[in-house]
């Protein structure tokens, strides 16, 4: 699976340390599976004179199911939604890996 990151930098090595706290799934290096949506993220660091860089990783879903805490919303359905405001307040939510 192919996935973007849209930045102002060249990432080798995805890192969480740069994450802020109260994101839309928590603390974390957040991908994408449309290039687009990593292009117009990336694109906001012009207003700052920055590049605009998209990040392609190559991720073994598959590979990582069976070593990883995984959390997959198939709809943008109730439980997402709470799943995103508890994040945002600060709320405990539960913890996983990759979501």
């Amino acid at each position: 699976m192919i996935l973007y990151h849209g930045s102002y930098t060249i990432i080798q090595t995805p890192n969480v340390e740069h994450s802020r706290d109260r994101l839309d799934f928590g603390t974390g290096f957040y991908l994408t599976n449309i290039y687009e949506q990593a292009r117009n993220w990336a694109a906001r660091f012009r207003y700052r004179n920055y590049p605009c860089i998209v990040n392609e990783f190559e991720l073994d879903f598959d590979a990582l199911q069976n070593k990883y805490r995984i959390k997959t919303f198939e709809f943008y359905d109730r439980e997402w939604l709470h799943f995103i405001i508890r994040n945002r307040e600060g709320q405990s939510v539960e913890s996983y890996d990759i979501i």
